[in-house]
């Protein structure tokens, strides 16, 4: 029998149910023994959370995998949860259409695990997080019923809002079954510039990057360490490495990059070039989230003018940050104040706080989860520890 074992917990036996009707009952049993249902896709952040708290089982989605609809012209797809990022975009790709989210290893993270953790990456200041393009969604209860949530199309204002709930959720409040996406048409063009500054210089050119003319979709700051882990051309010996990306039609990006080049010659930059390869490098980055070698990954989030600020003052580690975001990512085995913990080991989570900073709407978070799982049946304990 395959087992999976979650933090360090006891091993789960895993389950793959073939349907929804078979995940329904799988849930129907474990709730009757008093058990937990964890939820795992293609496995890429079990990491992220607490240990498990109930010994249960693990119900693996990815045999969910089909494209339900499709209407390209309304540009929305809807698909099971169990599919993997890369086969939603291969599917989108065939009509020149693509979820624009970046999400680390698409090859294995399910539609389903990306939604549980809200996921994303660089592009995120153009173009937002997965949240923004959920607008339907379906899942399992814990009393075995699939209720649907939004619909299928971009105008739909009908009923609670209750898709939202589920993003970012780590699967505590049911297992997603169902997806509904908005997508967009993919740009015709893509450019990115690369180049170096010093601490001193950061934040004035993070500054100017926000006032730019040419509209980036994604700005990212790495310190040293990091731009050599991502391991893209080119080398750029420098204290920090920013990169700006573009992507729209050719014309337009050939402009935005002529006019931020311009732009940069007023600043305190140096070894300015051009990435052969845009895409290539915001999907290096993104897989930043997931490094092997880091054995620590913190993650935290201030106010966009104060990134430069937050980032320089950050212990020796390596750093990345989604520049115009205040989205900081941290590799290493300092505390970070603020900061929630992406990957620790399970001693070092049970003595931190996981989610940083308790904010006032923590225990309106609880009271859904006690109101939606009253016999905490999904993911116990990987949210809120205790519950």
């Amino acid at each position: 029998m395959d087992t999976l074992s979650i933090d360090q917990s006891e091993p789960l036996p895993v389950r793959t149910p073939a349907s929804v009707a078979d995940l329904s009952a799988l849930v129907t049993q474990a709730r009757a023994a008093k058990h937990g249902v964890y939820p795992v896709g293609g496995r890429t952040t079990l990491d992220v959370g607490l240990p498990p708290i109930k010994p249960g089982v693990a119900v693996d989605t990815t045999a969910l995998n089909r494209v339900i609809d499709y209407p390209a012209r309304d540009m929305t797809i809807t698909v099971q949860a169990g599919s993997t990022v890369a086969a939603v975009q291969a599917a989108l790709a065939k009509e020149g259409q693509w979820l624009p989210v970046d999400v680390p290893a698409p090859e294995r993270a399910t539609v389903g695990g990306a939604v549980a953790v809200n996921q994303s990456g660089p592009r995120r200041y153009g173009y937002g997080t997965l949240r923004d393009y959920v607008i339907g969604i379906s899942f399992v209860t814990d009393d075995g019923a699939e209720v649907k949530a939004g619909g299928r199309v971009v105008k739909n204002v009908a009923g609670y809002d209750l898709m939202k709930l589920q993003i970012g959720a780590l699967g505590t409040l049911g297992v997603v079954t169902q997806v509904t996406l908005k997508v967009k048409p993919k740009p015709e063009a893509s450019a990115a510039v690369v180049f170096g500054c010093d601490a001193a210089a950061l934040g004035p050119v993070l500054d100017l990057l926000h006032d730019s003319k040419s509209r980036p979709v994604a700005v990212e700051v790495l310190n040293a360490a990091a731009w050599r882990a991502a391991g893209v051309a080119p080398a750029v010996a420098a204290e920090w490495v920013v990169a700006v990306g573009f992507e729209e039609k050719a014309a337009t990006v050939a402009w935005q990059r002529e006019t931020v080049l311009a732009e940069l010659k007023t600043a305190a930059v140096a070894q300015v070039a051009e990435v052969a390869d845009a895409a290539g490098l915001w999907a290096a980055i993104t897989e930043l989230q997931l490094r092997n070698d880091s054995l620590h990954i913190r993650k935290a989030t201030v106010l966009p003018s104060k990134t430069a600020e937050a980032l320089v003052k950050l212990p020796e580690g390596l750093v990345h940050a989604h520049g115009l975001t205040g989205v900081l990512w941290y590799h290493g085995d300092a505390a970070v104040a603020g900061s929630a913990i992406r990957r620790s080991p399970p001693l070092t989570k049970k003595a931190a706080p996981v989610w940083g900073t308790p904010t006032p709407d923590w225990e309106l978070m609880r009271h859904v989860k006690k109101t939606l799982d009253p016999d905490n049946v999904f993911n116990p304990g990987r949210l809120f520890g205790d519950l």
